[in-house]
């Protein structure tokens, strides 16, 4: 069953990459080029999120992890490209993985603050932005290097995999794997609550700040035309649209994880799952973004009329020289 679902899931990204890497290339052409001069900070926001997200699709890509929970140990298995590279390098590339899906759930919040502080106090200081900037790099690159401090205890991991579950047959199937000793290590349990925490926590703050934007323009700032008011508000949808997708996304991984650890049960499905769900924001935020940002939108658009009106004049003058 395994090599059935891992080929499904490779023809999942497949089919993934072609939508989901078009669209944020094209996201960040819109934000380098056609973001208004009153964007200024928030740009680079935009930006900062759309590369996250394009690296974290790259990376998923590459990766496509099987991960499975054996006791205290957790096992990461590649069934994609990198299947046949060493278990250091997959290991490796699984924790930049995390980096940039940590940055992109934090970019979202940043991006929420950034709106509120315009709208709420009528600007946003660049120190406190920056220093919160700095604060999100820090947590996110501090991940990284404290999980990455050798040395790596592999050959463990697949010893107590392979007793926990005799019947996968990982190694003549995959190959080589490795993964995480123990899931008390205080830092294991530090990565994993910052990692689940942040989407769960995120639409906490987001959804108070919301409401105060909603307030502030329905209520404080009337003298607002509705154009200013309609395209303030549509931000602020996008950005709590895009803060409760990683929830959503990551429930079946919590799940899975917090019952794996109680119970041994084999669950294969289970195992493939958290690699696909968790870039699926990644497909949906370009698209919310390009909707609710008004220039975007209107260059979009712009685009499939020239295009339609390009391919109707040709199609008028093949059937006029047919005739």
């Amino acid at each position: 069953m395994d090599e059935s679902v891992a080929m499904f899931v490779n023809y999942y990204y497949i089919a993934y990459v072609i939508f989901a890497l078009p669209l944020n290339f094209l996201l960040i052409f819109l934000i380098w080029f056609k973001s208004p001069v009153s964007f200024s900070a928030y740009r680079l926001l935009l930006l900062y999120t759309s590369i996250s997200e394009t690296f974290l699709i790259v990376f998923s890509f590459l990766l496509q992890m099987r991960i499975i929970s054996a006791g205290e140990s957790v096992a990461l298995v590649p069934y994609g490209p990198l299947r046949h590279a060493s278990p250091v390098i997959a290991f490796i590339g699984y924790n930049f993985y995390n980096l940039f899906l940590c940055t992109t759930n934090l970019s979202i919040l940043l991006s929420m603050y950034y709106r509120y502080s315009l709208i709420c106090h009528g600007k946003c200081e660049n120190l406190a932005l920056s220093r919160n900037f700095g604060v999100t790099l820090v947590i996110s690159v501090g991940m990284l290097v404290a999980i990455l401090i050798p040395p790596y205890d592999f050959p463990t991991v697949t010893l107590n995999t392979e007793r926990s579950y005799p019947n996968y047959h990982l190694l003549d199937t995959f190959g080589e794997y490795g993964g995480f000793k123990s899931t008390t290590r205080l830092v294991y349990l530090i990565n994993t609550t910052i990692l689940m925490g942040i989407p769960y926590m995120m639409p906490v703050f987001i959804l108070y700040w919301r409401h105060q934007i909603f307030n502030q323009i329905n209520e404080v700032q009337t003298h607002l035309s509705e154009r200013t008011k309609k395209s303030s508000l549509d931000l602020v949808r996008a950005l709590t649209m895009q803060a409760m997708f990683p929830m959503v996304c990551l429930l079946p991984n919590v799940a899975y994880f917090l019952v794996a650890q109680r119970i041994h049960i084999e669950f294969e499905i289970a195992e493939f799952v958290p690699f696909p769900t968790c870039v699926i924001p990644c497909l949906i935020d370009p698209i919310l973004t390009i909707y609710y940002v008004a220039p975007y939108r209107s260059f979009v658009t712009r685009r499939q009329r020239s295009v339609s009106i390009g391919v109707t004049l040709s199609v008028a003058q093949s059937s006029a020289r047919t005739i």
